[in-house]
């Protein structure tokens, strides 16, 4: 399968989003993830990284400090 985990990095750290991802939608700092299920997450960022090795997706969170 071709199914994405969503990291969020924030202060040094990375936090799990979603699991089981297939499709990313980004709206300017608007990241919509959606699962093979159809649900849903949203986070504010931008994309900092893309592995296709891994199957990880990595959002900056440029919402800290704010």
């Amino acid at each position: 399968m071709c199914e994405s985990s969503v990291l969020v990095e924030s202060g040094g750290g990375k936090t799990l989003l979603m699991e089981d991802v297939i499709h990313v939608e980004v709206n300017g700092e608007d990241v919509k993830c959606t699962g093979i299920l159809g649900e849903t997450q949203s986070a504010k960022g931008r994309i900092k990284e893309i592995n296709l090795m891994t199957h990880t997706i990595v959002i900056e969170d440029t919402m800290r400090g704010a």
